[in-house]
């Protein structure tokens, strides 16, 4: 008999976009784990309701949130940078699911502005206002800034509720910035061969593929072809 919890291994994967085989990889069991507690053949234990629920990038308490941070990122980078070589491969080819797991929409701190009709000047308007801008998305994959490069910038800020001189934009607004609160992850995974401050590669990756609308489905239907071009 199907339990609540299978139920809430489940609809958290599927809410997720995840294979069962995808949630397994992220949490480090075996896809039969899951499978059998999917089907409500094993009843999980609470420490592996907890690790399924956060590979799926929920907070399992009383109630299912989600956890709203980006420690599923910083957990496949460190996967992806210790891999072997037979395995790189394949922790690349997880990124997709990981950043279904982490959306920008859902992170802590977000505040979405207007976009700027320049991405440089905003940077210096921020940066005179103290707050430590760091670059992410395909302009930080592509290491430029570059307007044809997104229409959604991503931008983390020490604090964005203190930044000024930004109007705000609506829910359904088609061209924003994103700005987020530059965490610990963040702080460590900046690139060192860039004039402007931006974050790795693979990190620009997965925020790109994590944006909301069609920033995230272009970056994802372009992961291939993005896969092939990298060095």
């Amino acid at each position: 008999m199907v339990s609540l919890a299978s139920e809430l291994v489940r609809d958290a994967r599927l809410s997720r976009q995840l294979t069962m085989t995808a949630l397994a990889a992220l949490a480090g069991v075996p896809a039969s784990t899951v499978s059998r507690i999917e089907s409500g053949k094993t009843d999980p234990t609470m420490g592996m309701l907890s690790r399924l629920m956060g590979a799926a990038g929920f907070a399992f308490e009383s109630l299912v949130a989600d956890l709203g941070d980006d420690q599923p990122f910083a957990d496949a980078l460190d996967r992806l940078e210790g891999a072997n070589d037979d395995d790189r491969e394949a922790q690349f080819q997880l990124l997709p699911d990981v950043a279904g797991v982490a959306p920008v929409a859902s992170r802590r701190g977000l505040r979405r502005v207007a976009a700027p009709a320049d991405l440089s000047t905003a940077l210096a308007a921020l940066a005179g206002q103290g707050q430590h801008p760091v670059v992410s998305g395909m302009e930080a994959f592509a290491g430029a800034i570059d307007p044809q490069l997104s229409f959604v910038p991503i931008v983390y800020v020490d604090d964005p509720a203190a930044v000024e001189g930004f109007a705000e934009a609506d829910e359904g607004a088609y061209q924003v910035m994103l700005l987020l609160p530059a965490t610990d992850n963040v702080r460590a995974r900046l690139r060192v061969d860039t004039v402007v401050p931006m974050m790795v590669r693979e990190w620009g990756l997965l925020d790109a593929m994590a944006s909301p609308g069609r920033q995230g489905d272009i970056a994802r239907d372009q992961f291939q072809s993005i896969r092939a071009s990298a060095p």
